[in-house]
């Protein structure tokens, strides 16, 4: 097989992977999540954050195997002279072009898996900045607040939970995780035995 030949195949495959990844937000919506997402929740919808995050991981993936497609495909016509072999047997031309793409889909696998978390958890900051700024006006804790904190750390923050953790302890932790200073003089009465 020619070298142009090889190098316009595994560009090729790269733009079919990247449109595939596109697609991948469209065609994950199937009806139960579309059903999570269209329902009513109080403060943040957790289905609907993950299945966003997930979208822009997906079109990010999607749209650098396209790029590099392009890039691949205009370096082949720019510097490749035609008739340049490199491969005697299509077999093995093959195998090396299925190795290099399989290679390149798993790390931008990875790499959109990060993107994921990492936007899932931007997005949770957001949410636990604006709850944890309310507290802080409202300058006390109510017995309500024990169970929010709690959803807001686990399904927003990732943060891991101690079994039986206090107000006491989690709120600051959620502070500094979300880089807010609380007041010193927070009122955690509530929480208080009586």
């Amino acid at each position: 097989m020619d070298l142009d030949k090889f190098l316009n195949l595994i560009a090729t495959i790269i733009g079919a992977l990247g449109a595939i990844y596109v697609m991948f937000g469209i065609l994950s919506m199937s009806p139960d999540l579309m059903g999570r997402l269209s329902q009513s929740y109080w403060g943040f919808s957790v289905p609907q954050i993950e299945a966003l995050a997930e979208q822009k991981a997906d079109s990010i993936a999607g749209v650098t195997y396209v790029v590099i497609a392009f890039i691949l495909t205009s370096v082949t016509i720019i510097f490749v002279p035609e008739g340049v072999r490199i491969f005697e047997n299509k077999v093995v031309a093959l195998a090396l072009a299925a190795v290099l793409t399989g290679g390149l889909f798993i790390t931008l696998h990875f790499v959109g898996k990060g993107i994921y978390r990492n936007q899932k958890v931007a997005v949770g900051k957001i949410f636990t900045t604006k709850y944890l700024e309310d507290i802080a006006k409202r300058g006390r804790l109510e017995l309500s607040d024990k169970e929010s904190l709690t959803a807001y750390a686990r399904n927003l923050l990732d943060l891991d939970m101690l079994p039986n953790e206090s107000v006491q302890s989690l709120l600051p932790r959620m502070a500094m995780s979300v880089g807010i200073t609380l007041p010193e003089n927070l009122d955690y009465s509530a929480f208080k035995p009586k």
